[in-house]
């Protein structure tokens, strides 16, 4: 059985959101796949920021904890699972480089379809949402099920 990649990349404010990709990360690996967990730098300004103390205090230590994604993530990866904090607007990657790859999407709330839709138009084939009783539980068979859509893939292309 061959090794499957999967990347998890998430953006969070404080901390909500990084529960989430760690129990996709979590998910991933029940699927038998490496991971490499990243988190997308903050774009707001530093008022901002320092306007919310619990903001500013995760990000310290999430920025000491995570790396930014890197563009040999996307050469690494079969899959790429995104998190993001619900209303969270314009933080989504580049997408262009996991053409053709497994994608997924779990959001801390509601309104991943904007971000499901710029994954759909970059080519990936983007799995649906995962129905579950809590937000932790969905994340993780979301990780899981991409990590199993991608061995799958990875079989069928190369056989």
């Amino acid at each position: 059985m061959q090794d499957v990649n999967v990347v998890v990349v998430f953006f969070s404010r404080t901390g909500a959101t990084e529960q989430l990709a760690l129990a996709a990360a979590v998910g991933a690996v029940q699927g038998r796949a490496n991971i490499r967990l990243r988190r997308l730098p903050d774009v707001a300004d530093e008022a901002t920021i320092a306007g919310n103390p619990q903001w500013k205090e995760n990000r310290e230590r999430m920025n000491k904890e995570y790396v930014a994604p890197r563009e040999t993530d996307a050469a690494w990866a079969d899959a790429i699972v995104i998190g993001i904090a619900a209303g969270t607007d314009n933080v989504s990657p580049e997408f262009g480089a996991y053409t053709g790859k497994i994608g997924a999407v779990f959001a801390d709330g509601s309104g991943n379809h904007a971000l499901r839709a710029s994954m759909e138009r970059a080519g990936l084939i983007v799995l649906p949402d995962e129905r579950a009783s809590d937000a932790l539980t969905q994340a993780r068979l979301l990780g899981r099920r991409a990590a199993e859509a991608a061995r799958s893939r990875r079989a069928t292309t190369s056989g």
